[in-house]
């Protein structure tokens, strides 16, 4: 991982060095999708969640914003987004569930337009991870709904009463270093084409449900490749 941001750092100082032409619009917005590969032992090794596939592990929606603060430096917000939904199935309950795993990146950006038409990018940026589990439950029944599922995550100290609440979250650091290729269509309109990596400092202990600390998921969502293919559209 050393080598890794040695080598990230290094490109972003020759992006640096080169000389800038025209500007486009400083203000922009972004849309697309990503792909990565995590292990989310968690769910794929749990038989209550519905089975893995593309769409609910290697699929992120992505989408941000950008500002240019100088002529070849942008900061931006931009959010990798997973989602699941189904039904888990228990001995004693059936209830649907959502799944959700937001990856925020607080962005730094350096470019240069190395031909009229295209441009070579660079990020470094922290990440704030957050994750939730919710799921629909009879009020009668939430307790021990879910204790069951905290049950099949290894918690062997499940709850004993809670409130109206039916979501256990979960907040982590983490940070990313991505190089990119943009290709404008217009002044205005561009697609953007992204790969790097995603390291986050995740621990399946200390996730919130109620008030109370839980055990959640085991997920391996370090030193994880990533790729991104994004409209970009430039508002002003």
């Amino acid at each position: 991982m050393k080598s890794q941001i040695k080598y990230i750092l290094i490109f972003s100082f020759l992006l640096s060095s080169f000389s800038r032409v025209s500007a486009q619009p400083k203000l922009s917005i972004d849309l697309g999708l990503g792909l990565y590969q995590p292990s989310l032992d968690g769910f794929d090794d749990n038989t209550a969640f519905p089975a893995k596939a593309f769409l609910n592990r290697n699929l992120l929606l992505n989408y941000g914003v950008y500002y240019e603060f100088f002529s070849n430096a942008r900061i931006g917000y931009n959010t990798f987004s997973s989602f699941d939904t189904g039904e888990l199935v228990f001995d004693g309950f059936k209830g649907a569930f959502t799944r959700t795993i937001h990856y925020r990146v607080f962005a730094l950006e350096t470019f240069f337009r190395w031909k009229p038409k295209i441009e070579l990018n660079f990020t470094l940026s922290p990440v704030w991870g957050r994750g939730s589990i919710q799921v629909d439950t009879k009020p009668s029944d939430m307790v021990d709904d879910w204790n069951e599922l905290l049950n099949s995550f290894g918690d062997d100290s499940p709850m004993t009463e809670m409130g109206a609440t039916d979501a256990m979250r979960k907040n982590w650091i983490g940070y990313t270093g991505i190089i990119g290729i943009r290709y404008y269509l217009s002044s205005r309109l561009a697609i953007d084409l992204k790969s790097g990596f995603l390291n986050n400092f995740y621990k399946e202990d200390n996730w919130t449900l109620y008030g109370e600390k839980v055990k959640g998921p085991k997920m391996k969502i370090d030193e994880l490749p990533i790729f991104s293919l994004k409209f970009v559209y430039g508002i002003k």
